[in-house]
């Protein structure tokens, strides 16, 4: 019998972690700061067999702020956490163009999400994305998944248990 897994995309900055002020990055381990309910939110989604998609925008690579390697260095500490936490991301797309190089892949364009349609098998109109601005609804809108604005004192525990009906943990 096989199993069926539901998928889940997430964007990182708003939902996962801390949002910093317009123009500023995460550019460090140390600076990232996970949002209250995030870590409990991977994990209600692992515990009912969701495989969690990172999508996210990282203009500061385009504009020099900061590296890919300095990047990986701060996913790899993400995945650690929310492994440590009983929850897992488990593929990370990323945008790394300046917002004026026009490439397909920066939200609100959907060339991540096709990408990851195509990489992962992903049936993305049975697929949610978890975002917390305006061009992530766009975004999910071009890629044709659903969509679930996650406002800034909202906890993404709270989030999914309400979503998708699961008893609260908490």
């Amino acid at each position: 019998q096989r199993i069926v897994r539901m998928n889940c995309f997430l964007d990182r900055d708003g939902v996962l972690n801390e949002k910093q002020p317009q123009g500023q990055y995460v550019t460090n381990p140390n600076s990232f700061k996970w949002k209250q309910g995030a870590l409990e939110g991977l994990k209600i989604l692992k515990d009912n067999n969701f495989q969690v998609v990172l999508v996210t925008n990282q203009a500061g690579i385009g504009r020099g702020l900061f590296s890919e390697e300095q990047l990986n260095k701060i996913h790899q500490k993400m995945c650690q956490d929310a492994k440590d936490n009983g929850g897992e991301i488990e593929y990370i797309y990323f945008c790394p163009h300046h917002w004026e190089d026009n490439c397909d892949c920066r939200k609100p364009k959907p060339g991540m999400f096709f990408k990851a349609q195509k990489d992962l098998y992903i049936d993305l109109p049975k697929t949610y994305f978890i975002g917390d601005d305006i061009r992530d609804g766009e975004a999910a809108l071009a890629a044709g998944c659903k969509f679930k604005l996650i406002r800034e004192n909202d906890r993404l525990d709270d989030l999914v248990n309400k979503m998708f009906n699961f008893k609260k943990l908490r």
